[in-house]
């Protein structure tokens, strides 16, 4: 068995488990799961009177009697377990272990991992976290471990029910005896608690008159360690019955606020229908639902959102459920809050309660020595736990204690004259730093690995995970031996260094020790630390950013990429790590950190290496490509243009080079320059053909890349026989629901119903968003862009109503996702414009297009194809309403602007004359119709067909045109070839068809197609 099972028993004749190994395997679960495991096993006929004595202890491990040490096999078991429940089940533990040594209880210097083997992680929460210190505990959502984060943990036993235990004595009860929320994200308990409870009742005072509570540090402490996050910690514990729902929000950084709620959002089950239920939820989309959620109390009132180290006032605050039936508790260090809400300012502790947490963990310890100590450390929360994590470990004399921390505090200010941080607790911690030093020295470095990453909690996997790095001789042997390192963790716990939450799989560190422990490093080592934590950072990339699954591991390393400055790097490995960071921020949906992460990497890369560095070059074209989806399109084409130029000049690597030419391309789109952008991915498209064939995926994408470009144009008949071909190919190479052949598809749709197959459009394109739905979901960006080009089609072929619903649930999405701003949501928009009129509803059409002409303004510019288009739509429906001169003024523009920026012959041009004609003859200027409608109808008939349902509408209007000028034969002439073409061309009722037989105007309409 591998060493695992000691057969002899040490002499006793009969098999045992080896050293340590039971334990180990205990500490492999959690507290709640081990309580049942331990009840049901003690319910079997076999356990027999042990059984129901083991159970005996679980219900009352302070009254029930111990096990007769001559059964050493259940007292050992008993032990182990009791070890491992921790809480109230230590001091059992610690009387039943002198009855199998031998040796007397050691009181304050015993601990819960005794007798583990090197690196068994030890109790659920370890005794430590400063009493009411500053520190707290998070949850990794990439974790693999058995309870999730948020998940409430019930009880471990109680009366009513017997398999389970008691999690910890509660110091208030909560005055309802509902059922507990359910918790989310919120971290473990602080098993040594203590006193506070002025505060606790202060808090529930103040939240039972306001809907916030700002737990602020006293003027006289406001650097931190005073105990604001775990007085929230414990108001959550003691009033988990009076709310439906917690939830923990690191709020440091805005990027963990998204992660937090984004988390509430998938454990509430409001995250828009169709994500992917497995991954992590897409910040743009959950966010906003779950604080709609909280808003409207469905499906759960009475809640409650605890902010933590919320710095940023204004930043937070817009994630607050405004006016919801729930509460908001935030912990901070900025007074600025005391605008917002009625502070609670905590101070130092009492002196009383300084003594009470040092004898907690200390026994043993006199009240006059415990009074000596909060003396010497000032009653600070996180130093008189530090002092009391040092006597628990050390057993040392206080007398001999306070000369050691009199020692330190002279060396401390020597070191920093004027330290932002409490001289006592950075004494208290020198002494431990020392000892860790000379016990373990890699542990020791482990902490200044770690001071440089964020104060947040850090995935062990990054550590285990590293195998393959090399930082330093005494750091090594952690990466490379799973032993080495749960011992190296323990170590730091047991003098409450760190944190530990094995539900998590994290460990963390207060930010007060990662201040002192930097300011003890000199600049050089300073760097070789933070270097040290990219290593292992980019040794723990996570895999591709684009899935969901992957997600929740981005989020846990994000704020330690961030605070690492992993940015500042020129490691390769690192900057990788950086790029697939930004794309990951993008894909995720916090597209404006995405584009504020690429600048910042942008800025600090070409400082530092220039920019014909590959790396610099790349991050140029992601910065480049982030500008443009926020709507900064003028900053981003210089970028695109330098990226573009030192790709030639360097002669770069091909497929970089065609990368290059295909961003410009989309770069050329957003100026509006069309005939450029099909001339660049043209040549992108040629080149990759040259080099690597019609089939490779380089030439899949430069290929799609001059679909795009031929639609916006109008070559639409040659684009069809591209994006045929490059569908084909797709699906051949991804398969047929694959994102790529879908995109494609979707502009294969486009290419048809703009060459006038609208019939074969929709019917096509109903196929294509099926498949999208079911491939991806609802919510899905391309999923939403095919329904947005499926609801067009749905109008092309007279389904108005279908395709007015489409768009409205289409728009009310990409609004949800992206804003009103983003350019697809501007799309959507100048759709359903078109669509309410059509429907009659023509203030709102106005209004609507109105707006979005003003957007696309200030996003695209005056004369970009999207803005004109838009105006001539707008221009239909003011001619609707009698607004003929606005009208005519708005499409004379417009077709002008056309005619200079895209030619004369350009299709939307030709679209808009169409208009022009429409207006003049509802001022009954039949003659100017007729002029109008007379050149334009050759050169659509050239352009797009004779027999083009937009060819047919202008020969439709002309026949009107000569009608109103008593041609009538001419006019009869006209109307039947128009009437005949449409019947061949759409279907029975299709409106312009019944227009054509009823002598009505048609009014012709322009969709934006995707950039």
């Amino acid at each position: 068995m591998g060493g695992l099972i000691d057969w002899d028993s040490g002499g006793e004749g009969r098999p045992e488990f080896a050293e340590g190994v039971r334990e180990a395997l205990l500490a492999t679960t959690t507290r709640s799961q081990l309580a049942r495991t331990v009840s049901m096993v003690g319910e079997l006929s076999a356990a027999g009177s042990r059984g129901v004595a083991l159970r005996a202890a679980l219900h009352d491990p302070a009254g029930a009697a111990l096990p007769d040490p001559a059964e050493r096999g259940w007292a050992r078991s008993e032990l182990a377990v009791m070890r491992a429940l921790s809480g109230p089940y230590s001091e059992r533990a610690r009387r039943i272990e002198p009855q199998l040594s031998g040796r007397p209880p050691s009181g304050a210097a015993e601990r819960v991992g005794a007798g583990l083997p090197p690196g068994t992680p030890t109790e659920v929460n370890p005794a430590g976290g400063g009493g009411s210190s500053g520190g707290r505990e998070g949850s990794d959502p990439a974790s693999n471990r058995p309870d999730e984060p948020g998940d409430h943990v019930p009880p471990l036993v109680t009366d009513a029910t017997p398999s389970e235990a008691p999690e910890a004595e509660q110091l208030m009860q909560s005055t309802t005896t509902a059922t507990p929320a359910l918790l989310v994200n919120v971290p473990l308990r602080n098993t040594s608690f203590v006193g506070r409870q002025g505060l606790l009742r202060a808090v529930e005072e103040q939240l039972g008159a306001q809907d916030t509570a700002a737990v602020l540090p006293h003027a006289l402490h406001g650097l931190g360690g005073v105990g604001k996050s775990q007085l929230a910690l414990e108001y959550i514990y003691t009033h988990q019955h009076d709310y439906k729902v917690i939830c923990w929000i690191p709020a440091e950084r805005e990027s963990l606020i998204l992660a937090a709620l984004g988390n509430l959002a998938a454990q509430l089950g409001v995250t828009p229908a169709g994500q992917d239920r497995v991954g992590a939820p897409t910040a743009n989309t959950a966010v906003p639902a779950v604080l709609e959620a909280l808003r409207n109390g469905t499906p759960f009132n009475d809640w409650l959102l605890v902010f933590d180290n919320a710095e940023d006032v204004e930043a937070v605050r817009q994630y607050f459920p405004t006016n919801g039936p729930g509460k908001v508790i935030v912990t901070s260090r900025n007074r600025a809050w005391e605008r917002v809400a009625t502070p609670l300012p905590v101070n130092v502790f009492d002196r009383a309660e300084s003594i009470e947490l040092l004898q907690k963990r200390s026994p043993d310890l006199s009240a006059e020595d415990a009074d000596r100590l909060a003396e010497a450390l000032g009653d600070l929360p996180l130093a008189v736990e530090q002092a009391g994590a040092w006597r628990a470990v050390t057993g040392m004399l206080v007398d001999e204690y306070l000369d050691l921390l009199a020692q330190r505090s002279p060396e401390i200010l020597e070191l920093d004259p004027a330290p932002d941080y409490p001289v006592s607790v950075a004494a208290a911690w020198d002494l431990s730093l020392e000892r860790i030093q000379q016990n373990n020295p890699g542990a020791r470095q482990l902490l200044d690995i770690c001071a440089s990453m964020a104060p947040e909690p850090i995935p062990r996997s990054i550590l285990r995970g590293s195998r393959g790095v090399s930082i330093t001789p005494e750091v090594d042997p952690l990466l490379r031996q799973s032993i080495r390192l749960n011992r190296a963790v323990r170590d730091l716990s047991q003098f409450s260094l760190i944190k530990v939450d094995p539900r998590a799989d994290t460990l963390q560190m207060h930010r007060l020790l990662q201040t002192v422990l930097l300011a003890k490093l000199g600049e050089e080592e300073r760097e070789r630390m933070r270097g040290a934590a990219h290593q292992l950072l980019s040794a723990a990339k996570p895999g591709p950013y684009g899935s969901s699954i992957e997600w929740p591991a981005y989020q846990a390393l994000l704020p330690h990429v961030l605070a690492s400055q992993a940015v500042t790097s020129s490691d390769t490995w690192v900057r990788d790590l950086v790029a697939d960071t930004v794309w990951f921020l993008y894909y995720w949906g916090d597209h404006e950190g995405a584009a504020d992460f690429a600048r910042e990497a942008w800025n600090r890369w070409l400082a530092a290496s220039g920019e014909e560095d590959i790396h610099v070059v790349r991050m140029t074209k992601s910065f480049s490509f982030l500008l443009r989806q926020t709507g900064q399109v003028p900053e981003s084409i210089p970028l695109i243009e330098k990226a573009l130029e030192t790709s030639r000049r360097l002669e770069v690597e091909p497929e970089e080079l065609i990368d290059s030419l295909c961003e410009m391309a989309d770069a050329r789109r957003y100026q509006g320059r069309m005939e450029e952008a099909r001339s660049v991915s043209r040549e992108a498209t040629e080149l990759a053909r040259s080099l690597f064939g019609s089939d490779d995926p380089a030439t899949l994408r430069a290929t799609h890349s001059w679909g795009v470009d031929l639609r916006l144009v109008g070559e639409f008949r040659e684009a069809l026989r591209l994006d045929q071909e490059n569908a084909r190919l797709r699906d051949l190479l991804f398969g047929p629901s694959s994102f790529f052949t879908l995109n494609t598809l979707n502009g294969l749709a486009i290419d048809m119903r703009e060459s006038g197959d609208y019939p074969g459009a929709r019917e096509f394109q109903e196929d294509v968003y099926r498949r999208a739905r079911t491939a991806f979901g609802d919510e899905h960006p391309l999923t939403l862009r095919i329904a947005r080009n499926l609801a067009v089609c749905r109008r092309r072929d007279g389904a108005l109503a279908e395709a007015a619903k489409l768009t409205e649930e289409t728009l009310r999405r990409f609004v949800n996702r992206y804003g009103n701003d983003h350019s697809d949501s501007l799309a959507t928009a100048a759709n359903l414009s078109v669509d309410r009129r059509l429907a009659g509803d023509l203030d709102s059409s106005r209004q609507l297009a109105e707006d979005t002409v003003r957007r696309y303004e200030q996003r695209l510019g005056a004369d970009h194809l999207y803005t004109l288009l838009t105006r001539a739509n707008l221009a239909a429906t003011l001619r609707a309403v009698g607004a003929l001169d606005t009208a005519q003024e708005e499409e004379d523009d417009a077709a002008r602007r056309l005619t200079e920026t895209l030619g004369e012959r350009h299709i939307t041009t030709l679209t808009t004359a169409i208009g022009q004609a429409s207006t003049a003859a509802a001022r009954m200027d039949f003659d100017r119709a007729r002029e109008i409608d007379e050149a334009n109808l050759p050169l659509l008939a050239e352009v797009a067909g004779e027999d083009h349902p937009l060819t047919l509408s202008c020969t439709a209007n002309l026949a009107l045109d000569l009608r109103g000028l008593g041609r009538g034969a001419e006019a009869d002439e006209l109307e039947r070839r128009a009437v005949e073409g449409f019947t061949d061309k759409v279907r029975a009722d299709h409106p312009w068809l019944v227009a054509a037989r009823r002598r009505r105007r048609i009014e012709c309409d322009m969709a934006p197609m995707p950039l």
